[in-house]
C-alpha cells in the first residue's frame, strides 16, 4: 500500500494518530510531502523518525528549505532567520538551540538529501508528488527549487500532462469550504495538507491504493502541547 500525507509542522500527537490508523507495513511505502518542522514543538523529532523509517520517504519543502537558509547564509541583517521566524521557525530554532552541535549538523545534513520531486505509479496511475508545485513550472525566484516548494497551485496552473499532482504546502480550504477540512480532488491534482499546523486543522492521509482517506483523531487534535516527546 501507498500512503501519502504532507505538513505535519511538528504535531506529534496528530502523527502518531495517522501512524496508528495506517499501521504501516513492511511492504507499504509513506510518503510525506515536506513541513515537518515549525509551528509546533516536535518538527525535528518527526523528520528524524521519518528519515530513518525504511519505507518512508520526505519531500524538501519550503520550511526545511527556509530552516536550512537561516542556519547555512550569512546576512548582515539577518534576513534568513527573520523569515523562518515569521513562519513559524522561532519553534524549531529554540528546540535546535538545546541540540549539540552534532546533532544540529545531522539534521542539515538530512535536509540537503531531500528530493524535491517524485514520480511513482500506482492502480494505473502516474503521480507527481510535490510539496508546493512541480520543478520548472514557477520562475518567481532564480532558484527552481525555491520555485518548486513554494508554488502555491490553484486550477488555472498548467501542470505535466499524463500525471496527477499531489501537493501539500496550500491548506485545501483554499479549494473547497467545509469544516473540517478534507483532501481536495480537483482536475489532474490531489491536495492533502488539511491544515494540521493549527489548531482547528488536522493531519490527512491519502491511500492511493483505494483512494481512503484517513484523518487525526478529534480526541487528539489538542494534546500536542502535552506530549512528552524529546527531540
Amino acid at each position: 500500500m501507498i500512503y501519502v500525507l504532507s505538513d505535519i509542522h511538528g504535531h506529534y500527537s496528530r502523527y502518531k494518530s495517522i501512524l496508528r490508523q495506517i499501521d504501516l507495513q513492511r511492504d507499504d511505502h509513506l510518503y510525506v510531502l515536506g513541513d515537518c518542522v515549525d509551528r509546533n514543538p516536535f518538527g525535528l523529532k518527526i523528520l528524524k523518525e521519518l528519515y530513518l523509517m525504511p519505507n518512508a520517504t520526505v519531500l524538501l519543502d519550503n520550511h526545511e528549505y527556509m530552516m536550512l537558509d537561516a542556519l547555512t547564509k550569512a546576512s548582515s541583517e539577518n534576513e534568513y532567520i527573520r523569515r523562518w521566524y515569521r513562519n513559524g521557525g522561532d519553534i524549531t530554532h529554540a528546540r535546535l538551540l538545546h541540540c549539540s552541535k552534532a546533532y544540529r549538523q545531522e539534521m542539515l545534513d538530512i535536509i540537503r538529501t531531500l528530493p524535491v520531486n517524485l514520480e511513482i505509479h500506482c492502480g494505473g496511475t502516474d503521480y507527481l508528488l510535490v510539496h508546493g508545485g512541480p520543478l520548472g513550472y514557477r520562475h518567481r525566484y532564480d532558484d527552481p527549487v525555491r520555485d518548486s516548494v513554494w508554488m502555491r497551485l490553484d486550477e488555472t496552473t498548467a501542470l505535466p500532462e499524463g500525471k496527477t499532482v499531489i501537493f501539500g504546502h496550500t491548506p485545501t480550504i483554499h479549494y473547497q469550504s467545509g469544516s473540517p477540512m478534507r483532501i481536495y480532488h480537483g482536475s489532474g491534482r490531489i491536495g492533502v495538507d488539511c491544515g494540521c499546523a493549527y489548531p482547528e486543522g488536522r493531519l490527512a492521509c491519502l491511500r492511493l491504493d483505494d483512494m481512503k482517506e484517513f484523518y487525526s483523531e478529534p480526541e487528539e487534535n489538542d494534546a500536542n502541547k502535552s506530549e512528552k516527546a524529546a527531540v
